[in-house]
């Protein structure tokens, strides 16, 4: 049988001083907090092949491929 995990609420401060001491990195919503899940190889490669395909696609155009770092 499996718990249901704990939910963490904190004020902005708070979950700014918090989140400096944790090794994983969370995601702050009005006052919850929500472990944020790390990518695998794989989403990373098919992203990246994502974006150079798209990039290649537009070269010459008016338009630009953007990517984020995860």
């Amino acid at each position: 049988m499996s718990t249901p995990a704990e939910r963490l609420t904190f004020d902005a401060d708070a979950y700014l001083a918090w989140e400096a001491e944790q090794a994983e990195k969370h995601e702050y919503l009005h006052g919850e907090v929500f472990a944020m899940v790390g990518a695998r190889q794989e989403h990373v490669i098919v992203a990246g092949n994502l974006y150079a395909a798209l990039k290649q696609r537009l070269r010459g155009g008016p338009y630009r491929a953007y990517t984020a770092l995860i």
